[in-house]
């Protein structure tokens, strides 16, 4: 795995990924962990908000180099798309923690 320098907005941070998107991904996992936090303060965020929120905390692209931060030679990822491939895989892996369950249920 690469070492990667992902900034965009509020966030920056080094992750270790097999590629950039990986990389973009894990920034709006970040932010969105953040996000999920507060609204375990205030109960009046609804779900769409949170989702609003977290684009709100990234620019509109997320910038990814190996080489570090601030380079211009990067990647750049559209927030949209990393926030669509997390979303994904938040349903993929609720589906299968779902399906897990249900074993488990038939079993007892």
């Amino acid at each position: 795995m690469a070492k990667f320098y992902v900034q965009s907005g509020s966030i920056r941070g080094i992750v270790d990924c097999y590629d950039s998107e990986c990389a973009a991904v894990w920034a709006v996992n970040r932010v969105m962990k953040q996000v999920g936090k507060k609204a375990e303060v205030s109960e009046a965020i609804h779900e769409e908000e949170i989702a609003d929120i977290g684009m709100f905390a990234l620019d509109d692209v997320i910038r990814i180099s190996e080489r570090g931060f601030d380079r211009n030679d990067g990647e750049q990822i559209d927030t949209h798309m990393a926030f669509i491939q997390w979303h994904q895989l938040k349903k993929a892996i609720q589906a299968l923690h779902q399906q897990m369950n249900d074993k488990l249920d038939d079993v007892v």
